[in-house]
């Protein structure tokens, strides 16, 4: 077991999406200590990155560290300690997201010029090897809104991968909770609020904008929650609605984000929320 949690030290720094959800596999895998010890469970898997930090400090090392640390293991550590606390796994999963989204706004800070950086350097490259490829107006106009939008993007995409995690430890666990219980605090709403002002001032926009497609993936789920429940009523064929799911989420997310917002508001549904590990 300490040799597969080294290896997984190892695996988030390389990837920190995949090394977030094998961390969710293991912490499964092990709930019984997981959960009664969260801090002892993965305390070894903090010790390589924080030796290879102090053995290469280079940039790149420090990214790498820092994202396997707080990006993928403090999520899964703080995930156990509310779900050792309150035994509802979607408060467990809300607040590990706010761990992250905080991390995100921490590395953005720290390391946002060395990832723009590496942005351009990649631009370039293109430039070079592949000219005929920016040559496109559209991709051309993208990629300066991509780079601007680096940390919201990092930040969901990690997200994602928590889910993935979540939805792993619910079915290894045999929880008896679907998709559909998925459900979140309305408060959590006021967040979203809060952040308007800063699109008032020109120098915060394109922080206002980050913050916000972050603070939206939340409602985002609950949306997609939601509305997975309603079409299972009407479709009995499983395949056919997770298709259907997919083209709505990628044509119609901001729908699906204003349904979750207002779901969170009126928190109209009497079912488990994410269901329960008690």
């Amino acid at each position: 077991m300490l040799f597969y949690i080294l290896i997984l030290s190892v695996l988030c720094m390389l990837s920190p999406f995949v090394g977030l959800i094998m961390l969710m596999i293991y912490a499964a895998r092990n709930v019984a200590f997981s959960l009664v010890k969260p801090f002892q469970s993965l305390f070894v898997f903090f010790l390589l990155p924080l030796l290879t930090m102090i053995l290469d400090t280079g940039i790149s090392t420090r990214v790498a560290a820092f994202d396997a640390i707080f990006g993928a293991g403090m999520v899964a550590l703080v995930f156990l300690l509310m779900l050792k606390r309150n035994h509802v796994l979607s408060d467990a999963m809300l607040v590990s997201f706010l761990a992250l989204a905080a991390y995100g706004v921490l590395r953005f800070r720290l390391f946002g010029a060395y990832e723009s950086q590496l942005m351009d350097q990649g631009i370039k490259t293109l430039r070079t090897q592949m000219p005929a490829m920016l040559d496109n107006p559209m991709l051309g106009q993208m990629l300066p809104v991509w780079k601007m939008l680096n940390p919201a993007i990092w930040t969901i995409s990690q997200g994602l991968a928590m889910v993935v995690g979540y939805l792993l430890f619910q079915r290894m666990l045999k929880v008896p909770s679907v998709i559909e219980n998925l459900r979140f605090p309305g408060l959590y709403n006021l967040l979203i609020l809060a952040i308007i002002p800063l699109y008032l001032v020109e120098q915060t926009r394109w922080v206002f904008i980050n913050a916000l497609l972050t603070l939206c993936f939340i409602p985002l789920l609950q949306g997609f929650s939601l509305l997975w429940g309603r079409l299972g009523l009407i479709f009995n064929n499983r395949v056919f609605v997770i298709i259907l799911m997919i083209i709505i989420t990628l044509y119609a997310s901001i729908l699906l984000v204003l349904v979750g917002f207002a779901d969170m508001w009126l928190q109209k549904r009497n079912s488990i929320p994410g269901g329960t590990t008690a």
